[in-house]
């Protein structure tokens, strides 16, 4: 009884992971397609935009 469940617990945790992956790489794809967001800055986590990297002028 324990394996029964292991095996569809197992199953259903590498079909949840698959399609968190698919998704994933399906939402790059689109940013990377679409000409405002192609040049997306990675590091820019909550999009407010690039405040704290300015180089110094001094």
């Amino acid at each position: 009884m324990f394996i029964v469940g292991f095996v569809i617990f197992l199953l259903y945790m590498s079909g949840l992971l698959y399609m968190i992956k698919k998704s994933h790489d399906d939402q790059k794809r689109k940013r990377m397609k679409n000409p405002e967001t192609k040049n997306y800055d990675q590091n820019d986590y909550d999009g407010g935009g690039n405040w704290g990297r300015f180089e110094n002028d001094r």
